[in-house]
């Protein structure tokens, strides 16, 4: 041992001394060693080495330690009745005590903090608790714990969490202990800094502290003392906002009973400011948990009680009070004082206003319980003193009316403006006229008052609220036109006035965004003089007025004498952007010295580029607004994104279900062609004017360049304006970006960049001149944000990339070199010798373990111990001990720095070519060599910063980064973890800051060695903190990071091939860990897990700008469903077991909620779980008591999503699922009476049984539960049999397909086959349904056929034995339906099965459905009907595949004319298929491409059958087929090849066929591409036969082919060769003009005419709808404006008619033709409900006498009609009888007069109001109209009429 150290160890030892004098020598030989330099560096030495033999810093504090109970000791024997010198004595003795422990500890931790934080707080904690000690030493004892230890950052990061409950409750205590000695507000500052700490380093302090705060302000209303009372609210609010996450309902409570203890403190006693702003703050809090984001009702997310309501009064009474004594006191203080009233005062008031105000409440008689005694406080039956309140707007408007005084006035104006800012609702429509005629009183009064700001900025808010209100009545916006008009007129003279500019331009353009008033020509004087200058506010208003507003020509500008002889006359816009650019109309550059203020201030990002170029536009509106619409990209929305308490006022809402965010309804991408097909014609003279105000700003600044002088920030600003335009111009399509690099506006920006850049190379010099730092900051900000590395095309990203090419080499290396050169710097400050190693604390008894076990966990680097800034205690600005990541620890020179490296990083981020002068690869490397292990020193703040950043920032490209970059970024990562993993705080920035590097982690194969590498570092880090996380070692915030890491590793590699966790050589997938965060215990942290697991069943791909999901395999989703259903279970089944409290309450609701919203994105998220999700959901109502009113709301949510009109149909379509299930848990408890109806929105069981009983009873029957369908008929009042009758087929369907199956050794498939033997041997028991059981088979047989094939479902996995067309249709993803279900072949051998069992043997079952012919109608209308009613797109390609199962089948037996229904069948099938082909989504899904290939092979199977078999029966379908196929070869690549085969095969192969040669002949042409050449030339052979058409002949080839009128998009090619057809043949279109001039009706161009206009018409709200009124429009425009006569073009009528006045004289018999022509027509309809109406009526009318007479007569004719009917046509003997309306006066009914004037539906549901009510009045005689009344309900037939 050292001399010197051995003499400190001698002096040591003297301290213990039993006697005082050499006790008091040792004390000052010792305060005189301490300060020895050598015996300093001795005792760090050794205290950072941690020798444990060596003398350090701790041992000599427990030497001093002894000393200090040795003298406490003494005081405490000595006798206690002394004089008072003596006892003064005795006190300076314990001063000297304490004073000596301070100096101490000053001494050892003024280079780094050395004594062990346990020890201190132990020596601190002893002292206080020890009353013998004295009320000064344990003063001086709580100074040090606040100065010493609180106030460092490596104790804060160091104390556990039970060491901080002791603290808070110890300190507590003293706080409310009576005695005057204690210092009240240092004892109070020490609980709100350990409040502080145990909230941000622990998950918070436990709820038993609740207690300690309401008796903390019970004592100070009772003491009528305030002392400390300030920060014992501001631990009170850090307190509540930690819990108010987990234990809302508690924090609700806790203020309901705290609150009105304070409003009586706030009136009673005289507070100070601070109190005030803390109380203020508390009550904002409390109204942000019980009414979050404003709700006010239980309903909408509140949180209400009687005594809450109460408060709210009253707060709101007292801060009525407050207002007008703040006005009072404002008006006789002397001097000058601001008129306004605090922000936070303003916006409290405003919320209570929000809550209270109520349009049916005008007054309210309150208990002003505030203002009682103490006694009558604590008495809770002493009557309240009742006082009458005011409410509503009235007091408002009451308020701005009764004084003219600014201080009452301008309060009330700050408090409406925040109320309608905040809740533009609470302003009642009622209430406008009102409120805008005070404020247009208040304005003009005081034009240069200090009120004039708040009465413009209350204006603003109500004009922007008014634009809201789409429900205002026309009188009321008719007075609202005229204020607005005088309002407008005395703003805009008032436009001058500098103060208050841009509250006037606020207010111009809230007016002009609502559209509240036609803005004049004088408007745009605004912008074209110098009225006023082109500041922020002023082009934030043009802005608007240019997206709103279309600009004049011109306007007088009353300088029109001065310059019209001498110049050109200008236009409006040139006179705007001269404005803007502060150009001279002259354009005299050189006599202007001042520079335009868009070079000297901040405007939103391209705001002035994208005005100055929509300018240039001849539509400058429509340019504007393409500018507007283009979306923000997310990377810059993120950044300014702040951390609030608004986050959970969001999460409350989520937990309550009333915000729903977490499920987003997804849209069509219907915008994907929009932007490559506008277009923008330019105005080359602005255009060519605005270049030279551009030119000439840039020259002015060059020419006058100095490098001393000029500023680099102005330099910068019109360089970003130039490439800003240049990519304005790009992206409207004016310039290409090869010419914008050519330019000469490129080249001076150019210029300006590289002067800019000087400033730089001087700053490189003389880094430490602070005068430059400023500006260079400024400099760079403004480089950064002109750059962009989002992936969408946008005017930011195409300037960005100008802007990129202007960056020199020199520039970027110098600032890469400048980086260096700041980082290496070392400071003192920070400069503090070796620090402790945290590792090697064995011998501390409360924080040894702790210590090894964290640590193990970063065992690849040393730990060592963080260092701040604040450790001596010097700095008490804050409270607590300041978080590193802190700016207060940052010089500006370190500010600097950092801004460099961010530009940098974005720099070589943003870079994805090489045109660039740089290379980003250099730069990059110098970066990185910045964190080399050499340089990087983390216990440096302004390091740890660097770190991040580059963290960050170097990862966010487009581009991943190369492998080996990533290994170096990650290196350090795990020795800073290490670092720093005590404090919570940087640990979260960290795994925050990480999450960008992920992405980079799966790169494949490129650099597998070194991928390996990074994945393992990276992966280590997150394994440590899970473990931490796992031993409760981590906070919320972390977990919540740590959750966020999780997620985004999920989605870089969902099938967790690498992203695996090794804890104690065990291997756990990510996908396996992260459902453990659903039942972790913070609720935030099980949030956001919650709404972030739908990444265990989609795999999210990021391709570009857009987030693409594809379903992970089924064994996967399956494990994820399990895994998070148990979690979020086990959570919620922890929590009910427990004691029935407040807290609990709190916590059940939080996990039910967490269950809830799992099994909502599980519905959403995941189709193959979607039963089993449903199902947990069911069950859970029963087992866990989830509210059916929250489960309601989730459901309506996800069946909104789903497509779904009604939850009840959502549900209804997994019932049958849902029962069967509930009924296979087979215990008491799940009996079918029990099942959850609730959730379908059924009142009562018997509701539930009438609507259900279908589902209901099949699943009853084959558990020969008989006893319970008996109990079901009994509570409908129905026969049973009958309900057995009418189940029948849904029953057979249960049993038959185990009678047909073959055995496959399948035991399971054995006992359902013996279950169905015995419940069908049952069934034909007389006691049942007996021998009926035959006739109800026969009679059902279609609907057993349909029940039969919705059974199908082909699994992908199908054997190849048992391989089937629809196997190949299938995939591994789709879910299974309701059960039962079967593969094809099953399908098949029922149908077998039961053409075998029928008594005729026939050969097969479509042999039996031939029998009656409309079996096959009813079948093929059953199947589309199902297809309809669901937009899953999962069932509708299930139902698509049933379909071609069916029609696959019934093309087999087309040969055998299938009862004469053939054509019928053919026709419906192909025109089924059209619809579905021409309904396809704009981007192709797995299911949906396989839909549209199942749609594409059928419709071929369907043409070769025809074309093989039916001779002419494709001829009249062909043009509709082709039409159809063609825009499909283009659009979708993936069944190019499938369509092409197909249209091969009917135009090539066919071409020959007699059938079909005629129709090949008339299709319109193929288009001009290389897939189509074949097609082309084989059509074109045909049709040019005989050489080539006139004008005439192809003018009349195109009107000789009639479409479907629902096909219009057919006609496309038709209309696209007609218009080159009259585009090449002008003088051949006059001869024609000239030629039908004397007889214009009968002339081929009227015709043409009317044939485009007619097909324009059909074209609307059809497919194809934009491309066919484009192809019209195109060929009216070659016709030309031709004057034909009025009569010429008339509507043609319909050819039914005419046709049926030539085949029928009898009336009845031509509606018959009529109607039935319409209605065959109407068979091919896109529509099911229509088709189905149709074939309603079909039947009827051909039942009828008359439409047997019809048939008759008709079907001597040669057309083809009554084929297609023959499926509808009955050969009963006995005719339909019409029942005749025989009313006395028929046409009464018709006299309503609400019958004729539509009512709120819209036009077409009057319509067939109407139509039907003429039907039914009984005035027509005609029963074919009487019969048409299904298709009046379904569709508008006011032709009727």
């Amino acid at each position: 041992m050292s001399l010197a150290l051995n003499d400190l160890l001698i002096c040591c030892r003297q301290l213990e001394h039993d006697r005082a004098t050499e006790r008091r020598k040792a004390v000052e030989k010792f305060k005189h060693l301490i300060q020895d330099s050598e015996t300093i560096r001795l005792l760090d030495q050794h205290s950072d080495s941690k020798q444990g033999k060596c003398l350090n810093w701790d041992a000599v504090f427990r030497f001093l330690q002894k000393y200090i109970q040795k003298e406490t000791e003494c005081l405490r024997t000595a006798k206690p009745n002394v004089l008072a010198s003596t006892q003064a004595t005795r006190q300076k003795k314990m001063q000297e005590i304490s004073s000596l422990v301070k100096y101490f500890i000053k001494c050892a931790n003024k280079r780094a903090p050395r004594l062990k934080c346990q020890e201190l707080l132990n020596y601190i904690m002893d002292a206080v608790k020890d009353s013998s000690s004295g009320a000064i030493h344990g003063a001086d004892c709580s100074n040090i714990l606040l100065k010493d230890i609180l106030s460092v950052r490596k104790y804060w990061c160091e104390i556990p969490q039970q060491q901080w409950t002791e603290l808070f409750s110890v300190y507590f205590r003293l706080y409310l202990k009576p005695s005057q000695d204690i210092n009240r507000v240092l004892v109070a500052r020490i609980i709100q800094a350990v409040t502080k700490g145990c909230c941000s380093q622990t998950d918070g302090l436990n709820t038993k502290f609740w207690d300690f705060f309401s008796k903390a302000i019970q004592h100070a209303r009772q003491e009528k003392s305030s002392a400390g009372l300030n920060h014992i609210l501001a631990a009170f609010i850090i307190f509540l906002k930690t819990l108010a996450v987990n234990f809302r309902i508690r924090v609700c409570e806790l203020g309901d009973e705290i609150l009105p203890t304070l409003l009586y403190i706030w009136t009673q006693h005289r507070l100070n400011d601070s109190l005030k702003e803390e109380i203020i703050e508390l009550f904002q809090l409390q109204i942000c948990i019980h009414h979050p984001k404003g709700a006010k009702t239980q309903e909408k997310g509140a949180y209400e009680s009687r005594k809450w309501k109460s408060i709210l009064y009253n707060l709101y009474d007292l801060l009525v009070n407050e207002i007008s004594h703040i006005g009072s006191r404002g008006k006789y203080c002397s001097g000058s004082r601001n008129v306004a009233v605090k922000e936070n005062l303003i916006e409290l008031m405003a919320d209570v206003c929000h809550q209270v105000f109520n349009e049916d409440i005008r007054s309210l008689e309150i208990s002003q319980s505030y203002t009682t005694t103490q006694r009558e406080f604590n008495d809770y039956s002493a009557p309240s003193k009742k006082r009458k309140i005011e409410l509503g707007w009235e007091v408002i408007k009451a308020h701005l009316q009764k004084s003219q005084n600014d201080f009452d006035i301008v309060p009330w104006l700050q408090i409406a403006t925040q109320l309608i800012s905040k809740y533009p609702a609470s302003l009642p429509n009622c209430e406008l006229s009102p409120l805008l005629m005070i404020l247009h009183q208040l304005l003009p009064q005081q034009r240069r008052g200090a009120r004039t700001p708040y009465v413009l900025r209350c204006l603003m808010e109500v004009a922007l609220c008014q634009g809201k209100k789409s429900n205002l009545e026309s009188s009321q916006k008719s007075d609202l036109l005229k204020l607005w008009i005088k309002i407008w007129s005395i703003t805009f003279r008032g436009i001058s006035s500098e103060q208050i500019q841009a509250e006037n331009f606020s207010l111009l353009g809230a007016v002009i965004q609502g559209s509240l008033i036609e803005v004049d020509r004088e408007f745009w004087k605004i912008f074209t003089g110098s009225v006023c200058r082109p500041l922020c506010p002023a082009v934030c208003c043009l802005t608007l007025a240019l997206t709103i507003c279309v600009v004049p020509e011109t306007v007088k500008t009353g300088m029109e004498k001065n310059t019209c002889d001498v110049n050109r006359n200008f236009s409006l816009k040139e006179m705007i952007m001269k404005w803007l650019l502060f150009c001279q109309l002259e354009d005299d550059f050189e006599d202007s010295t001042e520079l335009p203020p868009i070079l000297h201030s901040n405007f939103p990002h391209l705001a002035v580029e994208k005005i100055l170029v929509s300018l240039t536009m001849k539509n400058c509106k429509a340019a504007m607004n393409f500018f507007q619409s283009v979306p923000e990209c997310e990377q810059h929305q993120k950044d300014t994104e702040e951390p609030s308490f608004s986050e959970v006022e969001e999460l409350f809402l989520q937990t309550t279900f009333d915000k729903m965010d977490f499920l987003p309804i997804v849209k069509e991408h219907t915008m994907e062609k929009h932007n490559s097909s506008v277009s923008f014609s330019v105005h080359h003279n602005l255009k060519q004017s605005l270049d030279h105000c551009l030119l000439g700003l840039s020259e002015q600044l060059l020419s006058n360049y100095s490098s001393e002088t000029s500023n680099s920030e102005t330099l910068v600003r019109c360089s970003s304006l130039l490439v800003g335009v240049l990519g304005c111009y790009c992206y409207v399509g004016v310039i290409v970006e090869e010419e914008a690099y050519k330019s000469e506006l490129f080249q001076k920006a150019k210029s300006l960049m590289q002067y800019a850049g000087e400033s730089i190379t001087l700053f490189k010099n003389k880094t430490n001149e602070e005068s430059r730092i400023v500006s260079l900051r400024n400099m760079l900000h403004l480089c950064t944000r002109c750059l962009h590395n989002c992936t969408k095309r946008s005017p930011n990203k195409i300037a960005s990339g100008f802007f990129l090419r202007l960056l020199t080499s020199k520039l970027m290396n110098d600032i890469a070199d400048i980086c260096t050169s700041l980082a290496s710097i070392i400071k003192k400050p920070f400069d503090f010798g070796k620090v402790e190693s945290v590792e090697d604390d064995t011998d501390e008894n409360l924080t040894g373990m702790e210590d090894q076990s964290s640590l193990s966990l970063f065992n690849d680097y040393p730990a060592s111990s963080v260092i701040d800034a604040n450790e001596s205690g010097e700095s008490q600005i804050t409270i607590g001990a300041m978080n590193p990541l802190a700016e207060e620890h940052l010089s500006k020179q370190d500010l600097l720095f950092l801004d460099m490296l961010k530009f940098l990083c974005v720099c070589v981020t943003t870079v994805q070519t090489s045109t660039v002068s740089f290379r980003a690869a250099d730069i990059r490397k110098k970066l990185l060599m910045l964190i080399d292990s050499t340089m990087l020193d983390p216990t440096r703040s302004l390091h740890l910063h660097m770190y991040l950043v580059l963290l960050k920032e170097l990862p966010g490209g487009e581009y991943p980064l190369p492998m080996e970059d990533v290994v170096k970024l990650l290196k350090p990562l795990s020795s800073v973890c290490s670092l720093y993993h005590r404090d919570q705080d940087v640990c979260k920035t960290i795994l925050n800051h990480v999450l960008h590097i992920v992405r980079n982690l799966c790169q494949g194969d490129m650099d597998a060695e070194n991928t390996r590498d990074a994945q393992g570092q990276f992966l280590t880090v997150i394994e440590a903190f899970w473990r931490l996380t796992k031993e409760g070692k981590c906070t919320f915030s972390v977990r919540m990071a740590l959750v966020k890491c999780l997620k985004t590793l999920l989605e870089a590699d969902p099938y967790s091939k690498w992203a695996i966790l090794s804890i104690m050589e065990k291997d756990f997938p990510v996908n396996e860990v992260f459902p453990q965060f659903l039942a972790d215990n913070h609720h935030q942290v099980r949030m956001l897990a919650t709404e972030s697991v739908n990444r265990l069943f989609q795999h999210m791909k990021q391709g570009g700008s857009s987030t693409s999901l594809k379903a992970l395999p089924l064994k996967l989703q399956q494990t994820a469903f399990e895994n998070a259903y148990l979690k979020a279970q086990e959570g919620m089944r922890e929590v009910s077991h427990r004691a029935e409290n407040s807290e609990s309450l709190d916590e059940l609701c939080n996990r039910k909620a967490i269950f809830l919203m799992m099994i909502a994105l599980v519905l959403y998220y995941s189709p193959v779980c979607e039963k089993q999700a449903l199902f947990a959901l069911c069950k859970s109502v029963k087992e866990n008591g989830l509210e059916p009113h929250l489960i309601k709301k989730v459901l309506e949510k996800i069946s909104e999503a789903f497509g779904y009109r009604h939850v009840e149909d959502f549900m209804a379509s997994h019932l049958d699922y849902l029962v069967l299930e509930w009924l296979n848990l087979r215990d008491s408890e799940h009996s079918l009476s029990s099942f959850p109806f609730i959730l379908l929105n059924y009142k009562n069981i018997e509701d539930f049984y009438r609507s259900c009983y279908k589902v209901l009873i099949p699943h009853l029957v084959m558990r020969s539960n008989f006893d319970e369908v008996k109990s079901i008929a009994n509570q409908i009042q129905e026969d049973w049999k009958n309900l057995l009758t009418d189940c029948f087929p849904k029953i057979i369907v249960n049993i038959l397909p185990y009678f047909a199956y073959e055995g496959t050794g399948d035991s399971g498939m054995a006992q359902q086959r013996k279950t169905a033997t015995k419940v069908y041997d049952m069934l034909k028991d007389e006691n049942l349904l007996g021998k009926q059981i035959d006739h109800l088979f026969i009679s059902n047989l279609p609907e057993i056929v349909v029940e039969l094939l919705m059974t199908l479902h082909e699994p992908a996995t199908s054997g190849a034995s048992q391989s089937t067309d629809s196997c190949d249709f299938s995939g591994d993803l789709d879910p299974a339906p309701n059960p039962p279900h079967f593969p094809s072949h099953v399908i098949k051998a029922t149908f077998a099965y039961i053409s075998n069992c029928h008594k005729t043997k026939l050969k097969s079952i479509l042999e039996i459905l031939s029998k009656s012919p409309d079996s096959y109608q009813k079948i093929l209308l059953a199947i589309c009907e199902q297809a309809a009613e669901t937009n899953n797109v999962y069932k509708k390609h299930r139902i698509l595949k049933i379909y071609h199962l069916f029609v696959s089948l019934l093309m087999d037996d087309i040969q055998s004319g299938l009862g004469g229904a053939w054509a019928f069948v053919l026709r419906d099938v192909i025109y089924t298929l059209i619809h579905y082909i021409n309904q396809r989504p704009s981007r192709f899904m797995d299911v949906s491409l396989r839909s549209f290939s199942l749609c594409c092979d059928l419709l071929s199977r369907v043409c070769h059958t025809a074309v093989t078999y039916c001779k002419d029966a494709l001829e009249s379908h062909l043009h509709v087929i082709v039409g159809t196929l063609i825009p499909l070869v283009d659009d979708q690549m993936e069944i190019q090849k499938q369509v092409l085969d197909l249209l091969k095969y009917l135009v090539i192969d066919n071409k020959d066929n007699e059938n079909l040669y005629i129709t090949i002949k008339l299709l319109d042409p193929f288009p001009d591409h290389v897939v189509f050449k074949d097609l082309r030339i084989t059509q074109q052979k045909i049709k040019y036969s005989r050489g080539p058409f006139s004008l005439l002949e192809e003018i009349n080839h195109f009107l000789s082919v009639s479409v479907y009128d629902a096909l219009p998009l057919t006609r496309l090619e038709g209309l696209k060769d007609l218009r080159r057809q009259l585009e090449q043949h002008k003088h051949q279109m006059m001869d024609l003009m000239k030629a039908s001039q004397d007889n214009p009706q009968d002339g081929i161009m009227v015709k043409l005419v009317v044939s485009l206009l007619q097909l324009s018409k059909m074209a609307v709200n059809h497919t194809g709808e934009r491309e066919v009124l484009e192809a019209v429009g195109s060929c009216l425009g070659e016709v030309g404006p031709i004057e034909f006569s009025t009569i010429a073009i008339q509507h043609s009528k319909d050819t039914s008619y005419t046709k049926a006045l030539e085949l029928f004289e009898d009336k009845e018999l031509q509606w018959t033709f009529i109607m039935l022509t319409y209605l065959n027509n109407t068979l091919v309809e896109d529509c099911v409900k229509v088709r189905s109406a149709a074939v309603t009526c079909l039947k009827s009318i051909l039942a009828t006498k008359t439409g047997h007479s019809f048939w008759e007569i008709y079907k001597t004719t040669t057309d083809p009609m009554l084929i297609y009917l023959q499926p509808f046509r009955t050969s009963r003997k006995k005719f339909l009888e019409v029942p005749r309306l025989d009313k006395e006066s028929p046409l009464e009914g018709l006299d309503d007069t609400s019958l004729w004037i539509p009512q709120s539906e819209n036009h077409d549901v009057w319509l067939k109001t109407l139509t039907c009510a003429f039907l039914n009045s009984g005035g027509t005689k005609s029963e074919v109209l009487q019969l048409l009344k299904p298709m009046c309900e379904v569709v508008s037939m006011c032709w009727l009429l």
